[in-house]
């Protein structure tokens, strides 16, 4: 009897033990979410650092700046405000205005720099004292003032007396433009590509070379008769705005942009002519951040 008493309760044990360790089943609450993911790889707020500083300065973050602009980005999240403050910062620095002098230089002037510009204005006044050349002086006169102009430009421009628009055209209305692209026809073939990314038509050609000589002549939309008026409408004209555009998303982005795209930013920048604002827009964009 004893044994059978021990028995059943061994038995009963056991059952309790099963019982107890039964498997607890998840229930599903039907419409609840889980909070936003508020969390951001590090490595991005990085990558924006880095890439913001050398497309726009040329050079890598110091330890500093690298901090400093990574920890504004995280406080917020990368929202907008933050991103358009880094970018604010970045741009404040000199080294900015300088670094787009030294490429417009290069891509406009080649090797020819501001020694070569105080050195061809000394020529040219040595000549200007020689009465032996004076046929020559209202030409040498001219070419002196416009030589002026570029040895100015950059100074200028840091200090924000011109726009860069100005800038570009100062880089190309000068003695050594026009020795670099001898003549009206080359002159022209040149100034295009560099600022509307295409070369001209064959009526935009023949239009703009004959306003340059001295003849009256219409180029989009606009009538001239002189260099100058070719200058001042190309710079004015909507393709001029709309191939500052297309270069900085080809720089930022790496693509041509879309129509909407084009059509807005070229309409602000045509109505703010600020082009520090249209390069801050595409770089706080998602897909330059890389954001998906």
């Amino acid at each position: 009897m004893m044994n059978y008493l021990k028995t059943l309760c061994l038995s009963l044990l056991i059952l309790l033990s099963i019982s107890s360790c039964k498997k607890t089943e998840l229930e599903t609450i039907n419409g609840n979410q889980a909070p936003p993911d508020t969390s951001i790889e590090s490595v991005l707020y990085e990558d924006f650092v880095n890439k913001t500083y050398i497309l726009v300065l040329g050079r890598e973050p110091s330890a500093l700046e690298f901090q400093n602009g990574v920890d504004s980005l995280k406080a917020h999240l990368l929202d907008e405000a933050s991103r358009y403050s880094f970018l604010n910062t970045v741009f404040s620095l000199s080294d900015y205005k300088w670094r787009q002098v030294e490429k417009w230089r290069i891509e406009l002037l080649s090797v020819v720099d501001s020694n070569d510009v105080a050195t061809q204005i000394a020529i040219f006044d040595f000549i200007l004292a020689d009465s032996t050349f004076q046929a020559f002086w209202p030409q040498l006169i001219y070419e002196n003032q416009r030589l002026d102009s570029l040895y100015t430009a950059s100074y200028d421009y840091v200090t924000g007396a011109i726009s860069i628009r100005k800038m570009q055209e100062r880089m190309i209305n000068n003695f050594f433009y026009d020795q670099i692209n001898m003549g009206p026809d080359n002159f022209v073939i040149a100034t295009f590509p560099h600022f509307l990314d295409r070369n001209p038509t064959a009526m935009e050609q023949s239009s703009s070379v004959s306003m340059i000589n001295g003849n009256n002549a219409v180029l989009f939309l606009t009538a001239g008769a002189s260099k100058d008026d070719f200058l001042s409408i190309f710079f004015s004209s909507d393709d001029y705005f709309e191939g500052a555009v297309r270069r900085v998303y080809n720089d930022y982005l790496l693509r041509e942009p879309v129509s909407l795209e084009m059509s807005t930013a070229s309409l602000k920048y045509k109505n703010t002519l600020n082009f520090e604002s249209l390069q801050k827009d595409v770089l706080a964009t998602d897909e330059f951040i890389g954001i998906n």
